[in-house]
């Protein structure tokens, strides 16, 4: 693995991106926090846990739920990883 890949991974934090989603929506528990995101308690645990990590689909059941940008969603999140820019596309003549 490379340097820059194992410095991002520590950023990583999955209880701290569940405790600040608690902390935003109000939710006192991972099932209160459930209940309000749409997403099973024993997910929310399996990732606290690290067992599962935050896929794009639980980031945007979050995101349709809240709407909380998913670009904060991942900041909170510790994805630290730069952003893709729009590619401009050429046009190819046949």
């Amino acid at each position: 693995m490379k340097q820059e890949n194992q410095s991002q991974l520590l950023h990583y934090t999955p209880e701290a991106f569940l405790d600040r989603l608690c902390e935003k929506l109000g939710a006192r528990s991972l099932s209160a926090l459930g209940r309000v995101v749409g997403l099973s308690p024993s997910v929310l645990s399996k990732v606290r846990r690290r067992r599962l990590a935050i896929s794009s689909e639980i980031l945007l059941k979050i995101h349709d739920a809240t709407d909380i940008p998913v670009r904060e969603l991942r900041r909170w999140m510790g994805d630290m990883r730069p952003y893709f820019s729009r590619v401009q596309l050429v046009r190819v003549r046949a």
